[in-house]
């Protein structure tokens, strides 16, 4: 073969790869900025990208918005909908990766001047004044050309060419994909804010629980360099308020929640030439340090606070009484009264006695009440009677859901000593046996019952199986103010023996082999049916829900909470039930401890001790 030949066939199998390359990452589209013609994917593309997938997102949809927030990613917790519960607006969430100001100001530019926009909402953290003017390499990282100024033609050509393993990674994560996010698709499409479905499903509450499972989340290496971008941080921001005014754009700006990890980074002197700064260009609210700052409970980590505690930002701002927010809890900064702020927060600040704004509640478990007790879920009317008459003497207060509910969401108080007392399944015995004898020693109770075996007083269902008798609809209005109906779901505790099919439901978890999208289904039609009853027969729907067998996992409890029950129960006896205003994470998946026969008063009593 001549040298020429060799060459010409060299040439062409280097154009066919670039162009089998270029077309893999065109039709794949993994930064979203060629339409994603095949997937159609941006929840993936924006986990990519936010800077590049958002912008080409917007370009065919921003008629459906006229209000935005700018920040880092920790301006996802300023939810869209929280926002437009208090202002007149249709908001999109452009926050981005990392903390770079230029960025802030180019993606403002660009919304301004090309898209509608009457409000902007600038979302500041402390690593703001960290960085500025960074333009990486890694494609990951880059800015879309229509706010970069980079020449387009080579922005599309970089994507085209870029890595195609880029492309390859998308096809594979294709076939993972789930109801539910995972770590390659994080983000709500739509609002432009994270998908916090599972993440907002953790279990918080018990402090060392808690601290267990995020080992090293909330500590932050020292940073030797004190804020060295104040004042690029503050030009920027001081252009986007100038381009607002230009615009007649409406602008907000925030400084977000601050952990103690972060904050303790900066020295006093560093932290007010930042604050001071701005004042002196913005008006601005600051929540940098509030005694949120000083519980690590919420935060996600070091430098990300929760939803619920931009849920109170926000309340704050717009002055809602309905969300609790403790007090000191950040203000209204201009550069007249700055000084005397830092000076505040600065020489007293704003940290609180957990006993303000925590409780631990016990949630005890019973069953089934005989004369004749002969498992383990089955106690005797003596037995309960002597529980009871020792709680009241301790002076324990019974509580109900709702009462935590309310101590959480909206700062309303419990009593000294609480404690949750609780029956399962809804037997006949909770009416006849527990109900007269809880109103003896001024207790209440929940019991959660199970929906297809309300009423059943001789057959499991429409068996002819017998069935240990359960309560009526009728009888559960009798008990009224002593002994409260919550959910064990309608049909999701089935009996195995007792079952004619072989795909018995036993607990909320999906069956061997089934398929996640019937099992939501199935899930979801369970919980709106039980609902529906409930509604029908007693006035109002579920506040809570005892999961069957006490098994679920975080798609069960994503599905429960979606339905809008705000409590869940489980049978774990792994940590204290603290509960945590402002934090609504700290009523899921609740420890119970089961109360026997043989359990006395004394052992009781250290059951109940935190």
């Amino acid at each position: 073969m001549s040298a020429k030949k060799w060459l010409m066939m060299l040439a062409g199998a280097v154009a066919l790869a670039l162009a089998v390359c270029a077309g893999a990452n065109v039709l794949t589209d993994p930064f979203g900025v060629f339409g994603d013609p095949v997937f159609h994917w941006y929840s993936y593309n924006e986990t990519n990208n936010p800077r590049m997938a958002k912008l080409a997102w917007l370009e065919e949809h921003h008629g459906e918005y006229d209000s935005y927030i700018i920040g880092s990613s920790s301006a996802a917790s300023l939810e869209t909908a929280a926002l437009e519960k208090y202002v007149d607006g249709r908001f999109y969430n452009l926050f981005v990766y990392g903390s770079d100001t230029r960025d802030y100001r180019d993606l403002a530019a660009y919304v301004l001047e090309h898209y509608e926009v009457r409000r902007l909402v600038v979302n500041l953290g402390i690593n703001e004044a960290n960085v500025y003017g960074s333009r990486p390499e890694r494609i990951n990282d880059r800015m879309h050309a229509l706010a970069s100024g980079e020449n387009p033609a080579l922005f599309y050509l970089r994507c085209a060419f870029a890595n195609p393993r880029y492309a390859l990674d998308k096809a594979l994560a294709w076939g993972k994909d789930t109801e539910l996010p995972q770590t390659f698709d994080v983000f709500d499409v739509s609002s432009g804010c994270y998908d916090k479905r599972v993440r907002n499903v953790e279990k918080v509450g018990d402090p060392a629980a808690y601290a267990a499972a995020n080992p090293g989340a909330f500590y932050m290496e020292p940073d030797e360099d004190a804020l060295p971008c104040i004042a690029e941080c503050v030009r920027s921001v001081a252009e986007i308020r100038d381009m607002c005014e230009e615009k007649g754009a409406e602008l907000l700006v925030i400084c977000s929640p601050v952990s103690e990890a972060q904050w303790n980074l900066y020295d006093e002197e560093t932290l007010r030439a930042y604050r001071t700064a701005l004042a002196q260009e913005v008006d601005y609210w600051d929540f940098g340090c509030t005694p949120l700052t000083y519980d690590t409970r919420y935060f996600y980590d070091a430098t990300h606070f929760r939803t619920t505690a931009g849920d109170m930002v926000l309340a704050e701002i717009f002055d809602d009484p309905a969300v609790y927010r403790p007090e000191r809890f950040g203000a209204y900064v201009t550069k007249e009264n700055c000084q005397a702020w830092l000076d505040e927060i600065f020489s007293d600040p704003p940290r609180l006695e957990e006993s303000a704004y925590t409780a631990d509640v016990p949630i005890l478990m019973y069953h089934h009440f005989t004369d004749a007790p002969a498992q383990d879920t089955e106690v005797s009317p003596e037995t309960f009677a002597a529980h009871m008459e020792t709680l009241a003497r301790e002076g324990y207060h019974a509580v109900s859901f709702q009462e935590m509910i309310d101590y959480v969401y909206y700062g309303a108080p419990l009593p000294d000593r609480p404690v949750c007392i609780t029956m399962d399944d809804g037997y006949l015995s909770s009416y006849e046996i527990a109900c007269p004898i809880l109103r003896q020693y001024g207790m209440k109770a929940t019991v959660f019952a199970i929906g297809s075996s309300v009423g059943h007083t001789e057959r499991y269902k429409d068996t002819e199986f017998p069935i240990t008798p359960h309560f009526s609809w009728e009888q559960a209005r009798e008990m009224a103010g002593v002994i409260d109906f919550q959910s064990h779901t309608f049909d999701l505790h089935q009996w195995a023996p007792y079952e004619t099919g072989d795909r018995v439901r036993a607990s909320i978890l999906p069956l061997d082999g089934e398929n996640e999208a019937d099992w939501a289904a199935a899930v979801r039609a369970d919980l709106a049916e039980y609902d529906r009853l409930r509604r029908q027969e007693l006035g109002e729907g579920f506040c809570a829900l005892a999961y069957p067998g006490g098994y679920y996992d975080e798609a069960a409890e994503v599905l429960v909470h979606q339905a809008g029950i705000p409590v869940t129960v489980s049978i774990r006896t792994d940590s204290r039930n603290v509960l945590v205003r402002g934090v609504p994470q700290s009523l899921y998946a609740l420890c119970r401890w089961n109360v026997t026969e043989r359990t006395t008063a004394e052992e009781l009593l250290q059951i109940l001790e935190p």
